[in-house]
């Protein structure tokens, strides 16, 4: 029985069916969808090992919730972590946010992205890391502007040494429809992992993408196709990133083959940014299984402990994009 193999839309966690309207989802972690009751059943004795663990997340993360107050809460955003009685809270929801990222569920990555976007309003100093876990996240659910957009506005606004994290009248992760065909001179922080991998992931999509439609161009003159079926071919074939939705005029045969080479040109280069930023990494990623669930430890940057937190936090995403594994084992052998 196949079963999810991405997080782009919602399917039944045992059969994979997308097409079954109104399915139930688990009662325990509310993360998961199916199809029938037969399929639920079926599924637990996989399921309950993700299912326990979050339910007793969830139950702790409501605990401190309550503890706090929907108007302390309120009252306080933007200034967590700050107040020592705010960390068991943001500490318990972590927690519910990344083992929901574990979960190949559109439910459980977009409660996941939800959980962790929260959490950066309510604490824009970041303590806890979270805005690592966003790219990938946003990538598995098809916003690769939005992920685009996130990444940018810290490697510019992020990254002024003058920014106050602590004045919630300045502008806070506001960019929106940033363009994703712009040179990459912006992007400063080397030191920034888990933003450069999934930045070439987002410029590796784009190129697989438009690869693909340039080799179906070259196997027939699809321009001579109805202007409607000329659509459902580019929507077949550009399935990976989300950038489509909203700049449909880069799918266009005029100036295909240039955009093809400044892409192929910016994924080479990100490539070598993430090779030398961590050694580690690329071989990691091919040996995910070893790492998705390893212990985390204290790190230095491009150490081997540093890799294990990458695999976990990007890892799902490049094997939930076709071709990309490939693409990067074959850039190992190369390099």
């Amino acid at each position: 029985m196949p079963r999810p193999t991405n997080v782009r839309y919602p399917q039944c966690q045992f059969c994979a069916s997308s097409t079954t309207p109104n399915m139930s989802r688990c009662s325990g972690c509310k993360a998961v969808q199916y199809c029938s009751k037969e399929h639920q059943t079926s599924d637990w004795y996989y399921h309950k090992q993700q299912c326990k663990p979050l339910q007793l997340a969830l139950r702790k993360y409501q605990r401190e919730a309550d503890n706090l107050g929907a108007e302390f809460i309120a009252e306080n955003e933007g200034y967590f972590w700050g107040l020592l009685e705010t960390r068991e809270y943001m500490r318990a929801r972590f927690d519910v946010g990344y083992q929901l990222q574990h979960i190949v569920s559109n439910v459980a990555a977009k409660q996941s992205l939800g959980h962790f976007r929260d959490m950066l309003k309510l604490c824009r100093g970041d303590n806890l890391g979270v805005r690592d876990l966003v790219p990938g996240l946003c990538l598995r659910l098809g916003r690769d502007q939005e992920c685009y957009d996130f990444i940018k506005w810290y490697g510019t606004e992020g990254e002024r040494g003058d920014y106050d994290w602590g004045d919630r009248s300045l502008p806070f992760l506001n960019l929106r429809g940033e363009d994703v065909m712009e040179d990459l001179a912006w992007f400063k922080n080397k030191y920034a992992m888990a933003h450069n991998v999934g930045m070439l992931l987002l410029k590796l999509r784009m190129l697989l993408d438009l690869q693909d439609l340039k080799a179906s161009q070259e196997l027939g003159n699809i321009q001579a196709l109805h202007a409607d079926a000329i659509l459902s071919i580019q929507d077949q074939l550009a399935h990976r990133s989300g950038i489509w939705k909203e700049r449909r005029e880069f799918l266009k045969p005029e100036g295909l083959d240039e955009r093809i080479a400044f892409l192929k040109k910016q994924v080479d280069t990100w490539f070598d940014k993430v090779n030398k930023g961590n050694k580690y990494f690329f071989k990691g990623l091919m040996d995910h299984d070893k790492y998705l669930y390893a212990t985390q430890e204290p790190y230095s940057m491009g150490s081997p402990e540093e890799m294990i937190l990458l695999v976990q936090y990007c890892a799902r995403s490049w094997m939930e994009t076709d071709g990309a594994m490939e693409w990067a084992r074959k850039k190992m052998q190369a390099a």
